[in-house]
């Protein structure tokens, strides 16, 4: 099990991303305001990272360390598109080789993003069903050391690196006391949560997750751990199990104060509600904030909240027929025009 990160883990990750992680803005969201009852809503444009989502802040942050100790070492991730995109950029600039191993259920989109990165030191290999098939191999290759593992969240440079995002938004707006954020591994909001909990304790820090794939959510109302079914889901960037032994598991029950779920029709609602709102791709994962919102979920009325919009590597079809979709919803998921 890697150790615990702290904050001054966060401060070095800073200071190692200046340069290639963008400080992203903060957009005020009257709209959602109105919508969720907070007393002020502000949207973190993750989305707007060169790679098209946060990972940038992790992946470069581990690499660029591994490069340091490490610098001939061969390297391998897992990933359902976007954390294998920053890891090959990442590996990229610090001339390392790396495969990177993906489900055969990715989405299309953001495997030909990744197939772009492809060169002689860049692989793309397709390996099992989904994220987790491609993460039990990965570790696998690391274990006989084969290559070494950069892992999407399960690890405390990468878990830093993430924390960054926390920083910039007290930074760029003090009076913030909510804060909500996807889940998938848990890397984002514990990295967030460590940070922000830290600088203000009485914080309220908002999970949410999709109802096809809830394993925080479980483990917060279980307490267990065990690998669960997985269903389908627009959210495909935080869809997957989570490592058994992951410190994000304690992290997250320590942090954070709610986990929170949406179903595929509030999120592709909520994709479309960016678009129409703001004007902003934003794909399944990260719009579950402003699902959640628009839901009235989290316990956030009257509160100042920041939601991270994590990315935007949405495959073209699925975008068209979200956007095709007739009618809009209310909230609730159901669509307006349906509600009894």
């Amino acid at each position: 099990m890697p150790r615990y990160p702290l904050l001054a883990d966060v401060l070095e990750a800073r200071s190692r991303l200046h340069g290639v992680a963008l400080h992203t803005p903060l957009e005020g969201s009257p709209t959602l305001a109105v919508e969720s009852g907070a007393a002020e809503v502000r949207l973190k444009l993750e989305m707007l990272q060169p790679t098209g989502s946060f990972k940038t802040r992790g992946a470069h942050n581990k690499v660029a360390l591994i490069a340091d100790q490490q610098p001939d070492a061969e390297l391998v991730t897992a990933s359902s598109g976007n954390h294998g995109i920053a890891v090959a950029t990442a590996a990229a600039r610090h001339g390392m080789r790396l495969t990177v191993l993906v489900g055969a259920s990715v989405s299309p989109a953001k495997l030909e993003r990744l197939r772009a990165l492809e060169s002689d030191s860049c692989v793309v290999e397709i390996f099992g069903r989904d994220s987790d098939d491609a993460e039990t191999e990965a570790r696998r290759r690391d274990t006989e050391r084969i290559a070494l593992y950069v892992p999407p969240y399960n690890d405390p440079e990468v878990i830093a690196g993430q924390g960054t995002i926390g920083a910039e938004i007290l930074e760029d707006w003090p009076a913030c006391d909510a804060l909500v954020v996807p889940i998938g591994g848990g890397g984002l909001i514990a990295g967030i949560g460590l940070w922000a909990k830290a600088v203000k304790p009485g914080l309220r820090l908002v999970g949410v997750q999709p109802s096809a794939s809830p394993p925080m959510y479980a483990y917060l109302e279980s307490n267990s751990t065990k690998p669960m079914p997985i269903a389908p889901t627009l959210a495909d960037g935080v869809a997957g199990n989570i490592e058994r032994d992951s410190i994000t598991w304690k992290m997250c029950r320590q942090l954070v104060d709610e986990v929170v779920l949406v179903d595929e029709a509030q999120i592709a609602d909520a994709m479309r509600w960016a678009i129409e709102i703001h004007h902003l791709v934003v794909e399944g994962s990260g719009a579950l904030g402003i699902a959640a919102m628009r839901a009235r979920l989290g316990g956030l009325a009257g509160r100042r909240s920041a939601v991270v919009l994590t990315g935007r590597n949405v495959d073209a079809e699925v975008l068209r027929s979200t956007l095709g979709s007739q009618g809009t919803t209310n909230g609730t998921g159901q669509r307006a025009g349906d509600a009894e």
